[in-house]
């Protein structure tokens, strides 16, 4: 049987974190950058654990004004020791209860940014490294090339509820149709892409790709709906949804 990971992006303020974790295998934590401190990392990390649902930090640009979705510059070490910060708190607090970080994914802004540029993906590279996780990285990009350079564990991710430009990068956020808010859409368009493991690009074409995991992001108001939606569809389809080895 075919198997897909589910991961969604948590501890960020919403509502119904609890209600995602019934329904991913996998949860992407938000460890103080754009969002989340130590209350949201315990209270995110104890969740999973009650459902058997895999960790992994969800580090940003450390700019909450903007939740981590505008872009900015910060030399090489600044942002290693960003990565390390982030990532350190939420596993110090996993230590604690007993539930492990297994991997690293990037968010937001920081994410695009290192999806396009080779140099701060070994940035990123070295601070997975160095902690010891896998990288959950965005399928067919820079992070993606320098992964595989670099040896490190890696699983790819396609995302079921944002489009992608002809580039292959996803359509920036401030574009018309960059997000995705139907369930049913989200659904057959997710299940298409598994079908033929290829991203659909905003020319038409679709292009290749192994896909590991599919996201949605745990701040879009219909989160919970799209994710639910996704789950019944995929399993109803043949799939089994179940959480990475790392």
């Amino acid at each position: 049987m075919a198997q897909i990971d589910l991961n969604a992006d948590l501890g960020e303020g919403m509502p119904f974190d609890a209600a995602l974790l019934d329904v991913v295998t996998s949860a992407n934590v938000a460890c103080g950058g754009h969002a989340g401190d130590a209350a949201t990392m315990r209270q995110t990390v104890l969740a999973a654990k009650l459902r058997h649902v895999v960790v992994g930090a969800h580090p940003g640009w450390p700019d909450r004004r903007h939740f981590g979705r505008m872009r900015m510059e910060m030399p090489r070490a600044a942002l290693r020791a960003a990565l390390q910060d982030q990532v350190t708190a939420l596993a110090a607090i996993a230590r604690e209860l007993d539930w492990p970080v297994d991997y690293l994914k990037l968010h937001g802004a920081l994410a695009n940014q290192v999806a396009e540029d080779a140099e701060m993906a070994r940035t990123v590279g070295e601070a997975a490294r160095a902690a010891g996780l896998g990288w959950l990285v965005m399928a067919q990009t820079a992070m993606h090339k320098v992964a595989v350079e670099m040896a490190i564990a890696h699983r790819t991710e396609a995302f079921a509820d944002r489009s992608y430009g002809e580039n292959g990068l996803l359509t920036p956020r401030d574009q018309p149709g960059a997000v995705l808010h139907d369930p049913d859409h989200v659904a057959d368009r997710a299940l298409e892409m598994l079908q033929r493991q290829a991203l659909p690009l905003a020319n038409g074409a679709w292009l290749p790709t192994r896909i590991d995991s599919l996201c949605v992001h745990g701040d879009t108001p219909e989160a919970l709906a799209l994710a639910t939606r996704l789950r019944t569809q995929l399993e109803g389809a043949g799939w089994q949804v179940r959480a990475l080895d790392w």
